[in-house]
């Protein structure tokens, strides 16, 4: 393609959504922006981290499953605390939805 392999690293490494190295099957994006944050998004990665058995940045040992902290907003301000799971919104992630998004992710880990 032309480019050097250091501005190849620096595209990757500035883009959130590209990946240096592999991630699971599903791909998990916590949104942890201000309006995130100040409705429960850090409660919301700690909860999935555990239940998950990773940290943010992590894939869970059989590959099913990548945990991630965004750097970017995914503009559901209104709806937070929110992810993105395999490029859908999961909104509103309290009580009986958050359990149910706990739910489907143990199926897929497993």
């Amino acid at each position: 393609m032309g480019a050097s392999h250091a501005s190849a690293n620096e595209l990757a490494t500035f883009y959130s959504m590209l990946h240096k190295e592999p991630v699971g099957r599903t791909i998990v994006e916590v949104c942890a922006q201000l309006p995130c944050a100040l409705r429960g998004a850090d409660e919301l990665l700690e909860r999935l981290s555990a239940e998950l058995g990773i940290a943010p940045g992590e894939t869970t040992p059989d590959g099913a499953i990548t945990l991630k902290r965004t750097h970017e907003c995914f503009g559901a301000c209104h709806r937070a605390p929110m992810c993105l799971v395999d490029h859908e919104y999961r909104e509103n992630l309290r009580g009986e939805q958050l359990e149910a998004l706990i739910s489907k992710l143990r199926t897929v880990a497993h």
